[in-house]
């Protein structure tokens, strides 16, 4: 496990956010700090002759450098560990996904979900899409001295372990420091809903009746409903209705059919990113979480799936799922 000390320098746009939060609070110096002396620790690191994959990297503000994995492992399960040498309150992440120098971003696995774990144990889930550029995760507001960052799933996963490595480029920091007179009126997230949603890609929105279709498989899906199938595209109906039905009869063995049937089912917490769109073929992303009631459950369950979408005489409609949990 490596260990390095650098120093976390604000980019002029967040020594002024920095500035206003400060003066905000009478009790701190007038003078506010600029720099931060930040502990990274990593749970491993590559190791490649000539080449460097150090922790350092992470925080040298330079994306074209990373930190890269050393485990025989797809990424899954790694960490980054960030100690502060005051209590701060981190507004937000910026994470640099992958190894974004110059043409490596496909040489290198990438962040596709993750958990920000706090010192208290609580913990924020976020998602990143599968591009280059800084990815906004919002955190929390709690003083802290240390978080860890740890990684739960990557793109690609079909590649076999030892020709990728995961990577990343760059971790920002947008925060504001604490004092003892402000710790405790710091606000209290323990009793908050905490899960970071999704980041959204504006740039390429996905269609409504698409974005309507894939909430309606949710609700489906879990409530057992007999509609289910009228999701899907019209040559492949007959086999996911079978599955479907397989589904449905071990429920009756487990004695779950008919109190699943009367779940209540909210979607609300799923996220949508295109993956490429056509005239009649959509390739689309869901990630987030759908909360599902029922009896004395009340849970929100978390998935990452791509649907593969047609559209005919019947609008849009399911033609293919992948890495569906």
């Amino acid at each position: 496990m490596e260990a390095v000390r650098e120093k976390l320098c604000y980019e002029s746009a967040m020594r002024f956010s920095l500035m206003l939060l400060i003066l905000g609070f009478a009790a701190l110096a007038a003078c506010p700090a600029q720099a931060l002396d930040v502990d990274v620790k990593v749970s491993s690191q590559k190791v490649d002759f000539g080449l460097e994959y150090g922790p350092e990297y992470l925080l040298d503000n330079d994306p074209t450098t990373a930190w890269a994995v050393g485990k025989a492992s797809s990424g899954a399960g790694q960490w980054m560990e960030f100690s502060f040498g005051l209590p701060v309150n981190v507004v937000k992440l910026g994470i640099y996904n992958g190894h974004q120098g110059e043409g490596l971003f496909d040489q290198f696995r990438r962040i596709r979900s993750g958990r920000i774990i706090y010192p208290d144990g609580t913990e924020t889930r976020f998602w990143l899409r599968d591009e280059p550029g800084e990815q906004i995760v919002a955190c929390p507001i709690q003083p802290v001295k240390s978080l860890r960052i740890v990684v739960d799933e990557v793109f690609p996963k079909s590649v076999p372990v030892a020709r990728k490595k995961l990577a990343v480029s760059e971790v920002k920091f947008y925060l504001t420091l604490m004092n003892s007179q402000t710790d405790g009126a710091a606000i209290d997230a323990h009793n908050a809903d905490i899960s970071g949603l999704p980041p959204a890609d504006l740039t390429s929105e996905v269609p409504e009746e698409i974005k309507d279709l894939l909430r309606t498989f949710y609700v489906r899906q879990t409530s057992l409903d007999d509609d289910y199938y009228l999701l899907f595209a019209h040559h492949v109906r007959d086999k996911f209705d079978f599955q479907f039905e397989v589904f449905k009869e071990i429920q009756r063995q487990r004695g779950t059919f008919k109190r699943l049937r009367t779940a209540r089912v909210d979607p609300a917490g799923l996220r949508f990113d295109l993956i490429y769109l056509d005239r009649d073929l959509a390739e689309v992303r869901v990630f987030g979480s759908y909360n599902v009631k029922v009896e004395n459950l009340d849970k929100n369950f978390e998935d990452d799936s791509v649907f593969v979408l047609m559209k005919g005489g019947e609008g849009w409609r399911i033609l293919e799922l992948d890495e569906q949990d």
